[in-house]
């Protein structure tokens, strides 16, 4: 599988549906914290997001009207990763990407056993499962005391449309 295509995101200005900052602003009230503008707009940003997002990804996806600096929501990100709402975890590429907790343990079930195959060229990713390749049945030895949830396997090269030859120019 090639990496999700994220939702069309609203133009640049234009608001998040009425039932996702509906839903953003709920969770903030059941976890019994402040109620803020910026808040709601960021952790709606994160539930209606389909793929983990940067910062710069959430920042596109506010409204323009510059209500909610870049400073605030690195804040609210952390905050909500530190509130247990939100996970972030640094790509390939070393830019931390934010998802909710419930997506990614929904991610993590599809993907359990699961192998992939990721081109170190275009920074794509597919399945090899789709490839009619069965999931690595091996579970490594871990040390005492540890638990292993689920296995994952890597392979890194360069995919065939990567790695097809390019016409060499006339001489």
């Amino acid at each position: 599988m090639t990496r999700p295509t994220p939702h069309p995101a609203p133009a640049n200005g234009a608001p998040l549906p009425g039932t996702t900052l509906d839903a953003a602003e709920e969770r903030l009230r059941q976890l019994g914290a402040r109620v803020t503008q910026p808040r709601v707009a960021i952790l709606a940003c994160l539930i209606d997001a389909e793929d983990a997002m940067t910062h710069q990804a959430v920042i596109d996806r506010l409204p323009a009207d510059g209500e909610v600096d870049r400073v605030t929501v690195y804040r609210v990100l952390d905050w909500l990763v530190d509130q247990g709402l939100a996970q972030k975890r640094a790509g390939n590429d070393r830019v931390f990407r934010f998802a909710l907790v419930e997506h990614e343990a929904a991610r993590a079930e599809v993907h359990r056993q699961h192998s992939h195959f990721h081109c170190t060229r275009c920074d794509r990713t597919f399945c090899l499962e789709a490839a009619g390749l069965p999931a690595p049945s091996v579970t490594p030895k871990v040390p005492s005391g540890f638990a292993v949830e689920h296995v994952e396997l890597t392979v890194n090269g360069v995919c065939a449309e990567c790695g097809k030859p390019r016409g060499d120019a006339a001489h």
